[in-house]
């Protein structure tokens, strides 16, 4: 399997798992940035758990630290944020659909 078609699976899997995982956490109302960190990191063990993606794939969709995203309780907010990693993005996706 070429590193394309893996991308190209791990994001069918991701868009997949969001609406399950946030599933998980529709009576909480709103998505704080610690949820959103706690989910991100669930799809991310699971998708890592079938051993079908590389630790360098997984990484690509996941926040990186230098982003500085909070990991606080105030609600997720993306308004002028040039870069959103792929994950928070398939989340928040499926948080809309599910609230």
């Amino acid at each position: 399997m070429s590193y394309m078609d893996e991308l190209l699976d791990m994001d069918e899997a991701l868009r997949e798992a969001a609406p399950e995982a946030v599933g998980r956490y529709r009576e909480r109302g709103i998505l704080t940035w610690s949820l959103l960190h706690q989910i991100e990191d669930e799809i991310l063990d699971a998708l890592a758990a079938t051993g079908e993606y590389s630790d360098t794939a997984l990484r690509m969709i996941r926040s990186a630290a230098v982003m500085n995203y909070p990991k606080d309780e105030r609600p997720v907010s993306f308004g002028g944020a040039e870069l959103i990693p792929v994950v928070f993005s398939e989340i928040e996706r499926a948080w809309k659909r599910v609230h």
